[in-house]
């Protein structure tokens, strides 16, 4: 069974200059996921990350070991991680769709006091829009606007 993990965290970089640091962050990635038989999806806004990566549990810790110690962001936040039945992302060893503005509106909640209850649905609502910017050929780079 694939194991699934999501974070949210703040950003460092400063965008939209930042833009190109985060396009080379998603080809390392890609991959490096690929080799580790890794899936997933990145988000990024001017102000947050939001990541799911799916795959072998212990692939997956060893991704997040690195994705701790990268100073291009800071207070990082797991917010789900365990067994999953399926892959979500299974076409992609990073999904990405480009810089997005308004998504900020779906992360900035986690940073706040929520309710545990107001947590779960926000999490869904984030895995949902990951979900839907994904909805493309693997081949094919998602457009930004479609966040």
């Amino acid at each position: 069974m694939p194991y699934s993990l999501l974070y949210v965290s703040r950003t460092l970089l400063k965008f939209p200059a930042g833009t190109a640091e985060v396009e080379h962050i998603v080809a390392v990635s890609q991959a490096r996921n690929a080799g580790l038989d890794v899936t997933g999806a990145l988000i990024a806004t001017p102000a947050y990350f939001a990541q799911v990566l799916e795959g072998p549990q212990p692939a997956v810790a060893e991704l997040m070991r690195s994705i701790m110690r990268d100073p291009r962001h800071t207070e990082i936040e797991i917010l789900t991680e365990g067994e999953t039945p399926e892959r979500r992302f299974a076409s992609w060893s990073m999904a990405y769709s480009g810089y997005a503005t308004y998504v900020d509106d779906y992360i900035e909640p986690f940073f706040a006091s929520a309710a545990p209850a107001q947590a779960g649905r926000l999490r869904q609502r984030l895995i949902r829009l990951m979900l839907e910017f994904t909805r493309q050929d693997p081949g094919m780079k998602p457009e930004p606007t479609r966040l």
